[in-house]
């Protein structure tokens, strides 16, 4: 498949946007720990803001990302984020991983490709 320099770069950026992301929601998890409905709850829990910062900065690659091509070329890689969570809760949470999982991660990436390759 030959990509342009400004898909590619699109494609790099969709990646770093999907992995802070990924790592946005780690910080929501630990945040979810103390999370109370109040606005001191909310202002001093650390986790919780840090993973706002991720999500942010996510969105900003996500805008950006955009602008390098097609929504419907870039926009399926989105999908890396549930690879990058599973990894995440299985290396920090030590959560299950089983060959339901590997399948589903074999699965999105075909998805991104057939998708995502389908534009050209």
């Amino acid at each position: 498949m030959n990509l342009s320099r400004s898909l590619r770069k699109g494609i790099i950026l969709m990646v770093l946007c999907t992995l802070f992301t990924a790592f946005g929601q780690l910080f929501f998890k630990f945040g979810a720990r103390s999370f109370s409905f109040n606005l001191q709850g909310i202002l001093f829990n650390y986790p919780l803001l840090i993973g706002f910062f991720f999500y942010g900065v996510g969105s900003l690659l996500l805008i950006f990302a955009l602008r390098q091509g097609d929504l419907s070329q870039l926009y399926p890689f989105i999908a890396l984020t549930f690879v990058w969570v599973l990894i995440i809760a299985v290396a920090v949470f030590h959560e299950s991983f089983n060959s339901f999982k590997i399948a589903a991660i074999i699965l999105i990436f075909f998805g991104i490709i057939f998708i995502g390759g389908s534009g050209n």
